[in-house]
């Protein structure tokens, strides 16, 4: 629990695994002892079943069934069109790249069609891989309905969601992250302090803040109407406090007078705060109940399509004419070096723009998929010339290798292609197929597919990591007035504590997107001065977050300065809306000043002053404002010093 919190990533990897084993097991038997299935067949029912455990992601029961039964019907057509087509070679090869944007166009309608056009994607990938003949289409369509028969079991009776025995675990994982990290602090407080042990507080804090992230896409969502579930808003205080008084702990850790009597005292207190604060969470995990997450969740807003002035700039529109360039572009090298093997290269291109928003981000993951090919590669070659002839061990570290990748999936894209390489190097070694040089090919293959994805990604269409960077920074703006909105409609009377505690999750939510968006912009290749500029930009928008929270938990309950605390409130959102985006980064070149404090960071909860976050986010955005840096900051940190 406390490497995978809820067990998400075990739940993942399980259920690709499973299903696999469960589909590859029934095809073998049909096989065997009823109707003689092709490659083609086979192979359709393994891509199926990775796909229908990766890319079915609706909520609903009902809602996975009806996706499934379209994905399975969208990959049948697909082949069958590539079996009625195989005379015509060149005819296969243009409904692979239309396939392509047409798998990439419809993702604008939501994950349904997104599925859908992964199954319809991976279903050309295997018809002209494998080059099935109609008559082959009875025994593809029997592995189709065998596929989505073991998908649904595995996901809907063998391993279903349990949601809240998922967040109880989750929280568990959290609580045991949350007691590293003072565990740490404490003994560092004892022994003191250096490097090592300061890296290894900090790595323990990113821990913490990815088990929150869990815990929060766990939690029950917002509901439409009517109050919040009984158990989710004592729990999202809890969450609250636990996450300030970890902030206030760090901060009081790691500054510069933490040495002195007074400091370590202060810290003392704080770690006793955080350990009382980690007895009332798990007293409010232990009160949810299954009616907490009963209530009906809000809907999401409906796609708008777009408009014909504006079809050149919308994105699925642009992605899917990249990715058609960049698969034909792959398709063109790959056929030059092999003209049975270039599909490779056509995956690849595919495959490094998904969830991708940058030419940044594009570049990243294709250099992680070559990078890790390569490795699996070298390994794949080893352990298939010792398992050569070995039927049972082979086997064995094919489904241990493929429940490593998707273990790994959200943890590093890299990794999850190493680990399906080797896997696919075993394979080779079963079916006799095996040789270095079809390894080394599919390289060549991935690397020519990762270049084809890296140029047009900068040449057709591109998207400036700093322009997607400042897209997520408008967007946290923008939820940070609404949640400073909501808080003034608190104060009128008008507002509710869930209201501030959803907005409050969005802005969590917009900080994190702020973190992948500028990811690149943080990596080796610009100069030292960018580099200081983005860590800068990043921990500005660390430090709105924080004040952020204090402000909402503070804010929940009655307010001593109600007027005070409006009259702050519009000084923020007049900030907000003065802050220049374009170029964020960039100029982000001095560290955020701090806000002089009352020395209240160890209090509880009702003893936050939010009249002092809402200084503090003012403060700190009043560093942006164009032209008004100095000044305004000087007379911010003036007024707070003599509030």
């Amino acid at each position: 629990m406390a490497s995978d919190p809820g067990f998400v990533r075990l739940r993942l990897a399980s259920r690709v695994t499973l299903t696999g084993l469960l589909v590859l097991g029934a095809l073998m038997l049909l096989h065997v002892f009823s109707v003689g299935l092709s490659p083609a067949a086979f192979s359709a029912g393994l891509l199926f079943a990775i796909q229908g455990v990766v890319a079915i992601r609706e909520t609903s029961a009902s809602d996975r069934v009806q996706t499934r039964l379209l994905a399975g019907a969208a990959g049948f057509a697909m082949l069958a069109l590539c079996a009625h087509l195989q005379p015509h070679p060149r005819v296969v090869d243009g409904l692979f790249l239309v396939t392509a944007f047409t798998a990439v166009f419809i993702r604008r309608w939501g994950q349904r069609w997104t599925a859908v056009g992964m199954f319809a994607f991976m279903a050309s990938f295997g018809g002209a891989y494998f080059r099935p003949s109609p008559t082959d289409l009875p025994g593809i369509l029997l592995a189709i309905l065998v596929t989505g028969a073991a998908a649904h079991v595995v996901r809907e009776i063998l391993l279903p969601d349990r949601p809240l025995g998922d967040l109880r675990r989750a929280l568990a994982g959290a609580d045991h992250r949350v007691g590293r990290v003072a565990a740490l602090v404490g003994e560092a407080a004892r022994v003191g302090w250096t490097a090592r042990r300061e890296r290894r507080v900090r790595a323990a804090h990113r821990g913490v803040r990815d088990a929150l992230d869990v815990v929060e896409t766990l939690l029950p969502d917002e509901p439409q109407r009517g109050p919040a579930p009984p158990g989710a808003a004592p729990l999202a205080i809890e969450l609250f406090d636990l996450n300030l008084a970890l902030e206030s702990v760090l901060a009081e850790a790691l500054e510069p007078a933490g040495d002195s009597d007074e400091a370590r005292q202060h810290l003392s207190i704080s770690l006793r705060r955080l350990a009382g604060l980690r007895r009332r969470l798990r007293k409010a995990s232990a009160a949810l109940t299954e009616a907490d997450f009963t209530s009906a969740p809000a809907s999401p807003a409906a796609s708008t399509p777009a408009t014909a002035a504006s079809i050149w700039t919308d994105e699925p529109t642009r992605l899917a004419i990249q990715v058609t360039l960049a698969c034909a572009l792959a398709m063109a090298g790959g056929m030059w070096l092999s003209v049975d093997r270039w599909f490779w290269a056509v995956l690849t291109a595919f495959l490094v723009f998904t969830n991708v928003q940058s030419r940044g981000d594009t570049a990243l993951r294709g250099l992680n998929r070559a990078g890790g090919t390569a490795v699996g590669i070298a390994a794949g070659m080893v352990l298939a010339t010792l398992m050569h002839g070995q039927f049972g061990p082979s086997l064995a570290l094919c489904v241990l290798f493929t429940f490593l990748a998707f273990f790994f999936l959200q943890v590093s894209y890299g990794t999850m292609t190493f680990f399906l390489t080797v896997t696919l190097s075993l394979v080779y070694g079963l079916l006799g197929n095996f040789s270095p040089e079809l390894l080394i090919l599919r390289l060549e293959e991935t690397v020519i597919g990762t270049a084809s994805g890296i140029l047009v990604s900068f040449l057709i269409f591109p998207q400036r990591t700093s322009d997607t960077a400042g897209r997520a920074v408008t967007a946290f703006l923008t939820d940070l007035d609404r949640l400073l909105q909501a808080i003034e409609e608190r104060l009128d009377g008008h507002g509710s504590e869930w209201r501030i505690y959803a907005v409050s999750r969005a802005l969590d939510r917009r900080h994190a997107a702020i973190l992948v968006a500028s990811r690149p912009l943080g990596r080796t290749w610009p100069s030292g001065a960018r580099q200081r500029s983005v860590r800068i930009g990043r921990l500005r928008f660390a430090v709105i977050a924080h004040w952020a929270h204090r402000l909402a938990a503070a804010s929940i309950g009655p307010v001593a300065d109600a007027e005070g605390l409006r009259r702050e409130l519009e000084r923020c959102r007049s900030a907000v809306a003065g802050v220049s985006v374009p170029g964020f980064f960039e100029r982000s070149t001095s560290l955020p000043r701090p806000v002089p404090d009352r020395g209240d960071g160890a209090v509880a909860r009702d003893e936050l002053d939010p009249i002092l976050a809402a200084r503090a986010i003012a403060h700190t955005l009043a560093q942006l404002l164009p032209g008004e840096r100095d000044d305004a900051g000087a007379k911010l940190a003036e007024s707070t010093g003599s509030a």
